[in-house]
């Protein structure tokens, strides 16, 4: 599982691990792509120091998005369950294209947006706003009455371009998987 730890080395990946999974979804994606085999719940909490029922709530939030799976086996003696649980290497990559896909989209709509329309603001940072709303307001903010001021976007718009490169090195890595 070699490919899972390198995706995990990615800012942006263990952002998107950690939102679905909580506080301990990358150790947990991590620990169980280092055993590069089936592992227990169990297993996975005593190599973290932590409750067996943290690591199942993160397994089942991960299973809830498909990222991971599970074996189920009944022990003949004790009728207990023993689950085995594994990573679904490609339902990882389709949910971080989408996640990727989807950040792009809104990057995209922030640049153009950026792009098609002049903007305004309180120096002190009340509001923000279209050259149209600036003049409704008579370049005045209404919350403290100073002067509205041009906003130069174009540090914010190279900015937004270069998250687009990101997303789209991240992209082409994901695939190459």
């Amino acid at each position: 599982m070699e490919k899972v730890l390198d995706l995990l080395k990615i800012d942006a990946v263990r952002d998107y691990i950690a939102r679905i999974g909580g506080d301990y979804g990358v150790d947990v994606l991590k620990i169980m792509a280092e055993a590069d085999e089936p592992v227990t719940d169990e297993y996975i909490a005593g190599f973290l120091g932590v409750k067996v029922t943290v690591v199942r709530t993160v397994l089942n939030r991960f299973h809830f998005w498909g990222i991971v799976d599970y074996h189920k086996e009944r022990d003949p003696d004790t009728g207990w369950y023993t689950y085995t649980w594994f990573i679904r290497l490609g339902r990882l990559r389709e949910a971080l294209l989408e996640e990727m896909e989807e950040k792009e989209k809104e990057i995209i709509e922030k640049l153009e947006e950026l792009e098609n329309y002049m903007f305004f603001e309180c120096p002190k940072g009340h509001e923000r706003v279209t050259f149209e709303v600036a003049m409704e307001l008579n370049f005045t903010c209404p919350v403290c009455g100073e002067p509205l001021k041009a906003v130069d976007t174009e540090k914010e718009k190279e900015e937004l371009r270069e998250k687009l490169r990101e997303i789209a090195k991240i992209k082409a890595l994901v695939r190459s998987m």
